[in-house]
């Protein structure tokens, strides 16, 4: 897809679904797949040989890891299982011109799939984290918690694990996504250099 064919009525459209999926999926029920994240989350962990347990209260999905420095326990809450990804994963693929619904919808699986495992690493490592003290981030934090971590892998799997599940996407299953993004991208770049060359 070329850039001059990316119309402003297209864009509106191409937003406007992306949005849609995206608030879909944060109003969507999630705790099925809270559940599922800490049992999955926990049972990895007991794999590798680590104390940990989950469980629901008064509808608030946790889960626990022992044994190390300190206990750790968090709620999986909606943001916690990547849900929201997948609303976005949806609303960037299927709104595309040209691409037909199979090779879409087997987009959509296989990225939803991956940033549900990837997502669970996530999980694993900041719980991790939190409850060892784990060189060289114990020579910084004294006594972390599970905040500590919790931002600064989370940025990190959302810019370069996001960024992977698209480069994947595009390079096996779906093309079309990714010279749409770079055709957006350039367009976007050329409007902001015309607009400042008006300004001055």
């Amino acid at each position: 897809m070329e850039a001059k064919k990316i119309t402003v009525k297209f864009l509106v459209f191409y937003f406007v679904v992306l949005i849609f999926f995206y608030e879909l999926f944060m109003l969507l029920p999630s705790t099925w797949i809270e559940l599922i994240t800490a049992k999955i989350s926990s049972a990895c962990l007991k794999l590798l040989g680590f104390s940990s347990d989950y469980g629901i209260t008064s509808g608030e999905v946790w889960m626990t890891l022992s044994g190390g420095p300190r206990d750790v326990h968090v709620y999986i809450i909606r943001e916690c299982t990547a849900f929201h990804v997948w609303g976005i994963l949806l609303g960037l693929i299927v709104p595309l011109r040209g691409p037909e619904w199979g090779r879409k919808m087997v987009s959509v699986a296989f990225g939803g799939i991956l940033v549900f495992l990837m997502n669970i690493t996530r999980i694993m490592l900041t719980v991790y984290l939190t409850g060892y003290d784990v060189p060289p981030f114990s020579w910084f934090f004294i006594n972390p918690t599970v905040e500590t971590y919790h931002y600064p892998v989370s940025f990190a799997y959302g810019v370069i694990g996001i960024a992977i599940v698209i480069a994947l996407i595009n390079a096996y299953i779906l093309p079309e996504l990714g010279n749409f993004l770079v055709d957006l991208s350039n367009l976007v770049t050329k409007s902001l250099g015309r607009k400042i060359k008006r300004e001055n």
